[in-house]
């Protein structure tokens, strides 16, 4: 049984690699804006390790990726992002509500849009690559 595990870790680790290496870039391509305003909201980050813009670049994916993925690609996507998503805030009790109300914010939206065009800077290949093994990962 230990065996079957660890083998099944070993396979989703190069996609777990590959997500957190592009969580990593985004981190340090937001790092690197400048002049995003700074506004007080109610969401509060302080309980995650996440960053506006690795929420930013999560909500990206899941509006890039589903289009690109075959039903059954859709649904693990979304179990995936399910996953990430309260990976990032694991102290929000509604993530998905957290992440609209962020979409409000005009900070937030600077960013987002920022990761949009960065998002958009890979090919449409590249772009599917990182889709298909997010979906494939196994959680």
């Amino acid at each position: 049984m230990q065996k079957l595990f660890n083998q099944s870790q070993a396979k989703s680790a190069p996609r777990k690699i590959m997500l957190t290496a592009a969580v990593g870039s985004v981190a340090l391509f937001g790092s690197m804006l400048t002049n995003a305003a700074e506004t007080t909201i109610p969401v509060d980050l302080a309980g995650t390790a996440a960053t506006k813009h690795e929420i930013a670049v999560l909500q990206v994916l899941s509006e890039v990726c589903p289009p690109m993925l075959n039903n059954q690609q859709k649904s693990n996507f979304y179990k995936a992002y399910n996953y990430e998503l309260k990976q990032m805030l694991p102290t929000i009790e509604n993530p998905k509500a957290a992440i609209q109300y962020l979409s409000t914010q005009q900070d937030y939206k600077v960013i987002l849009s920022s990761m949009r065009n960065w998002t958009m800077g890979f090919s449409a290949e590249e772009n599917l690559a990182l889709c298909t093994d997010l979906a494939n990962t196994e959680y």
